[in-house]
């Protein structure tokens, strides 16, 4: 009968916790190195329960968490969101997805992914974690024959590696981003001939992470244009559009450069329009800054949206019919930079406590950028296109500016960020009046007592030994001046203090002549001028 008790606890225990769980792919994840990567999660909890909701969800890297997740620190934690390179892609039902942005070699480990309901013994970490591995992608040129520079009839390979162990994965070749027709992790050139020149890029594919390396290939002994790969440019700012020629320099001079816009060009560059000319130079948005001997790079200045499209540089010689047109060309993109403010609580005026995020977006495919947060023109110690605000306050209050970045051009946008309630910082005016005026008037009444405490001084004693000729007085009565004596005035109204005396308290003497008078006044002028 015990037994079957036991049997029948133990059987319900694990009921219980089989409906608790998270699942983790099976094998490791790999990523490249400066990509993004998601690593795929789901979890659950008795659904049959309607009252039991998850109120909080966690991920920690254990290569910093050595407390089985239980305890911080957190890559994420959904109770205070930080911007950062670890990106919560899931929700609060079932989905726990991780996106980890500009991946690093150390960020290779176990992640572990852990939720909280609002039920006391609610809690679970999935267990074993999932493994993330990262490695850098290398596109490496081995020469079959040939030594120094690439000349034309040299052989060589193009080979891709990325050291992940990774089953499911394809490499992709593309030159001047254009696919190839070919597949594998080597790319074979049997003879290479100037035609060849160009940026080849190798793009790693997996299931659920990818990433790309590019390598210039330029061969001597003919004639080229090289460019790279697709540019994206911010509008209303600056763009540079590298760009490299080759010819047989022994026996040829360049004459003229000249750069063209496909979308207004129809004649593969051979005849205007141009937007460069070096033969008839033009104050444009579009300034040569390469040379007459390899670089034919162009600058671009407030660019629009119009300006993108295809563009091609082309070179004349000094020997008649002797000329090259780089093709397929160059691509340039254009976008806006938006900065938007995305509310996640709170509606109407921005208040304190209000929670918020602010959002750097720029519809460009280019893998290599970033973006730089600023506020007051001072930047913050932060990264990635959102700035996430969980709790504002009046100090939040400014000018928040997203920079974004790449090796070939940047551009900015600014919000304005107004949080209304009082500012710590600032005490009201009238606080600063009231203080002000009560500092004055404690000034003034201490000023005032000690005047008239010195006026109420007794004189001091007289003489004895003054000459019988001297005239006495009473102490109780000071002499006025005579009406004709010159009384002395330091400005235009004089005041002075009158001042009454009670005789009976003046140094305990009684004066039985002047009984009938028992207050002395004494007075001084008032001259008015």
């Amino acid at each position: 009968m015990k037994m079957l008790q036991l049997v029948t606890i133990l059987l319900t225990l694990s009921g219980v916790f089989s409906d608790w769980g998270v699942k983790y792919p099976d094998n490791p994840i790999c990523a490249v190195r400066g990509f993004s990567v998601p690593i795929p999660c789901s979890y659950y909890y008795p659904t049959s329960n309607p009252n039991i909701q998850v109120t909080q969800m966690l991920w920690c890297s254990m290569n910093s968490n050595t407390d089985k997740c239980q305890n911080p620190p957190y890559v994420y934690n959904s109770a205070s969101i930080t911007t950062s390179d670890f990106e919560y892609a899931g929700d609060n039902k079932s989905n726990c997805t991780l996106l980890i942005h500009n991946v690093q070699f150390s960020y290779s480990g176990v992640y572990k992914f852990r939720f909280i309901t609002d039920n006391p013994s609610g809690k679970w970490t999935g267990e074993p974690g999932a493994t993330l591995q990262v490695a850098d992608l290398k596109v490496s040129l081995i020469r079959l024959s040939g030594i120094g520079t690439l000349k034309q009839g040299d052989s060589l390979n193009l080979t891709c590696d990325v050291n992940c162990t990774q089953s499911s994965s394809q490499f992709v070749w593309s030159k001047n981003n254009e696919r190839l027709n070919t597949s594998g992790r080597v790319l074979h050139f049997p003879a290479v001939t100037v035609r060849d020149s160009g940026n080849y890029t190798c793009t790693w594919k997996t299931n659920r992470a990818s990433g790309s390396e590019t390598i210039s290939l330029h061969i001597e002994g003919g004639w080229g244009v090289n460019y790279t790969t697709p540019i994206c440019a911010v509008r209303g700012f600056s763009v540079s559009i590298p760009c490299s020629y080759s010819y047989p320099q022994h026996n040829y001079q360049v004459t003229q450069k000249l750069w063209c816009s496909m979308n207004s060009n129809t004649g593969g560059c051979e005849n205007p329009p141009y937007v460069y000319n070096s033969s008839s130079i033009t104050t444009s948005d579009f300034e040569y800054a390469g040379d007459d001997k390899s670089d034919c790079t162009l600058l671009i200045h407030n660019v629009q949206f119009s300006y993108s499209g295809e563009y091609r540089f082309r070179f004349i010689t000094n020997v008649s019919g002797d000329m090259w047109t780089g093709e397929p060309g160059q691509i340039l993109q254009v976008s806006d930079l938006k900065v938007s403010l995305i509310r996640l609580s709170g509606n109407g005026t921005l208040k304190q406590g209000d929670s918020l995020n602010l959002t750097c977006d720029v519809k460009c495919t280019q893998s290599s950028s970033q973006f730089v947060w600023s506020k007051n023109n001072e930047r913050l110690n932060t990264s990635g296109r959102v700035l996430h605000f969980p709790a504002v306050t009046v100090r939040d209050s400014g000018n928040y500016t997203c920079t974004w970045k790449t090796n070939m051009t940047s551009g900015s946008e600014t919000i304005s960020l107004l949080v209304e309630g009082e500012n710590p910082d600032h005490q009201p005016n009238w606080i600063i009046a009231v203080v002000t005026s009560g500092v004055i008037f404690i000034i003034l009444v201490l000023l005032g007592a000690a005047i008239c405490n010195r006026r109420r001084k007794p004189d001091a004693p007289e003489d004895n030994s003054r000459n019988a000729g001297e005239q006495t007085q009473s102490p109780q009565v000071k002499q006025l001046p005579l009406p004709n004596e010159e009384v002395p005035q330091q400005g235009d109204v004089t005041y002075a203090s009158v001042c009454i005396k009670d005789n009976n308290l003046n140094n305990g003497r009684v004066h039985t002549e002047q009984k009938k008078e028992d207050i002395s006044v004494i007075y001084s002028t008032v001259t008015i001028k």
